[in-house]
């Protein structure tokens, strides 16, 4: 027989069961849905900003060992020098918490709510908004005023809306599980460059911490053990490095595929997508929890689906271009990229008015494009002006000369993105095609294929250069980051 809701969610992982909360909070008879209630065993999200943190608390769920709070990031540099310490502004708290413990606290709240249904079931949503399912042998369905695909980057929602496109498959992702490991500032995750790829590393449990490495991949699965072990093991601290190796040749490890699909869209008034399915970022900034919470958050909060648009609109583009801007500057080989990194590690290491509004815009606590912009331009203006050469060699001003045209260029595309940003919006808008192509000529190293040509004969050699220009590298950074 045919029932009826105010909204069906499918996926009852962390973003849907906060969804499925927040809705029932506020009078909505919610149907959730989940096909594989073991599926969060693997290497998912844990790591949430302070606003994750909040929203958790504005809706009562509160979590006991073993999640920890957060103070911030710590960060170690590619060529050893001294680690930067990030701390949250404030005072403010994130929270880490095991992946299973967490879906599983908020799937309990959720359920424990009278108005929420909880359907243990695969569920095809169909154009006339109703959701058909399987239960106990018997072909069933239900209607809902509104259909929430919180189900994934494989969600069946976007596939109904035809919005599924083809994510930019980066790299490959490696939780190493680490036994009885002590962290240099514990209660912090650790941000290591250098090697292959980054790590970005933090403490799970009293005795457990969490490493997930990035490998490129261009590197094959027969290779990730002696890679792991050889590239990427001596970029640890000395003290984790034995319990590293351990885990590895225990084979305590996860595995995940790392995809960069932007937020094209969060559907329609009708069908809804949120969280991972809506969009999803490299990991190292871990802002898919915090951007996840937040759309289940703002969806319950507004009715009007615009007003929802609207909303998230403001919400979540400094965070993206965050995400994706750190992710190019900490793993892209090319010479412009190194200068920014190493800006970025002087913008740290001084302190002050900049340094702090980076570490707001990392933590979510700002979401303010003007914010990143003023960052952004202080960033570029210093990895400039460190690009200068002191000496009269012509060589060494050519080099620079070099960098300083990429650099322009790639400002120039990135204002060129805004711009377009700011005519989707008039036109009601998330974003469109055009604002992803002029951004993909920003992001090279987050929106190319690796080792290829960036858009327009950019060039992927180590330091930048063109191709026939000969160049020495710095050393500062081994191929990608």
């Amino acid at each position: 027989m045919s029932r009826h809701y105010d909204l069906a969610i499918i996926g009852a992982g962390p973003v849907g069961s906060l969804c499925a909360l927040a809705h029932a909070r506020r009078g909505a008879r919610v149907a959730l849905f989940e096909a594989s209630p073991d599926r969060h065993r693997g290497l998912k999200g844990e790591w949430m900003h302070p606003p994750a943190a909040r929203m958790l608390q504005q809706v009562g769920v509160h979590f006991d060992a073993p999640a920890r709070a957060t103070r911030g990031f710590v960060v170690f540099p590619e060529d050893g020098s001294e680690m930067i310490p990030l701390t949250y502004p404030d005072g403010s708290r994130g929270l880490v918490c095991p992946h299973e413990a967490l879906v599983t606290g908020l799937r309990d709240a959720a359920i424990n709510e009278p108005d929420v249904n909880l359907i243990q079931a695969r569920a095809q949503p169909l154009h006339d908004g109703s959701v058909s399912y399987t239960q106990d042998d018997a072909e069933q369905s239900l209607t809902a005023d509104r259909i929430v695909g919180a189900d994934g980057r494989g969600s069946v929602v976007l596939r109904l809306l035809g919005l599924t496109g083809k994510p930019t498959v980066r790299s490959r992702m490696i939780g190493v599980m680490l036994h009885g490991a002590q962290m240099p500032l514990e209660d912090y995750g650790h941000l290591l460059c250098g090697g292959p790829g980054p790590i970005f590393m933090y403490r799970l449990g009293r005795d457990i911490a969490c490493a997930i490495v990035d490998i490129p991949h261009r590197y094959s699965n027969a290779q990730t053990g002696d890679l792991l072990v050889n590239e990427y093991a001596p970029r640890l601290p000395v003290e984790i490095r034995p319990q590293f190796i351990e885990a590895v040749h225990g084979r305590r490890l996860k595995f995940a595929g790392n995809t960069i699909r932007p937020r094209l869209s969060y559907g329609s008034p009708r069908f809804v997508v949120i969280g991972d399915a809506a969009g999803h970022y490299h990991p190292m900034t871990a802002v898919g929890l915090t951007l996840g919470f937040g759309d289940a958050m703002t969806l319950a909060e507004h009715d009007n689906f615009d007003d929802f648009l609207a909303a998230r609109f403001d919400q979540i583009r400094a965070p993206e271009m965050l995400a994706m801007g750190f992710y190019e500057i900490f793993v892209d080989h090319r010479a412009e990229s190194r200068a920014l990194r190493q800006a970025v590690y002087g913008i740290w290491r001084r302190g002050g008015a900049v340094s702090d509004r980076s570490v707001r815009l990392l933590a979510c606590n700002d979401t303010s494009g003007t914010s990143l912009g003023f960052v952004g331009a202080m960033v570029v203006a210093l990895a400039v002006a460190k690009t200068i050469p002191r000496s009269l060699s012509p060589r060494a001003w050519w080099r620079s000369g070099g960098i300083v045209y990429r650099l322009g260029a790639r400002v120039g595309w990135f204002i060129r993105a805004v711009e377009e940003l700011r005519k989707s919006r008039r036109r009601g808008e998330l974003q469109n095609e055009k604002f992803h192509d002029k951004l993909a000529r920003v992001f090279l190293a987050s929106t190319s294929p690796e080792d290829e040509p960036g858009p327009r004969g950019e060039s992927s050699q180590p330091d930048g250069s063109s191709r026939g220009e000969s160049s020495q590298q710095d050393g500062s950074s081994q191929p990608p980051g």
